[in-house]
């Protein structure tokens, strides 16, 4: 259900079961299968520094794992539905979650917190190099600032 490749280019991310496996672009071999979810992985995205993988779930949580050694770092919990998307700012401080019930989550990479709630029915989210906005890929598009103070749709 959800690929990535790494910064590098040298590993691609895939989940679709309740794991994310961690495969060598070369070889197509395995290097590391992160595991933790009880249902489907529905979405992955690397940081862009490469430090860290986020993954979110079926199970309605996101799971942050650090790339080099598999571990898991953090379980950020509060969806009330599925994960469908998620994507980290290019300074990879924060990460966008989109579920299933209608909810943009907006979560501190660094400690976990929740930074930011937003109601919009969207399917999944990204964000531009330029840390000016995000938006979704559905029909509409909702555009957020991204500030030190945190992110913030465009209409606030």
């Amino acid at each position: 259900f959800a690929v990535a490749v790494t910064p590098d280019g040298h590993h691609i991310l895939s989940g679709g079961d309740t794991t994310v496996q961690i495969l060598s672009l070369t070889s197509g071999e395995e290097v590391r299968r992160l595991e933790g979810h009880f249902k489907l992985v529905q979405c992955v995205a690397i940081t862009p520094n490469g430090q860290c993988v986020a993954s979110g779930s079926e199970d309605e949580t996101v799971r942050v794992w650090s790339l080099s050694s598999g571990e898991e770092i953090r379980r950020l919990a509060g969806h009330s539905g599925w994960v469908q998307s998620v994507a980290i700012t290019p300074d990879s401080q924060r990460m966008l979650s989109v579920d299933d019930d209608g909810t943009v989550r907006v979560f501190n990479l660094a400690h976990g917190g929740e930074e930011g709630r937003f109601a919009y029915v969207v399917s999944s989210a990204s964000v531009t190099p330029d840390v000016q906005q995000v938006d979704d890929d559905a029909t509409v598009q909702v555009l957020f600032r991204v500030s030190g103070a945190g992110i913030r749709p465009l209409d606030e």
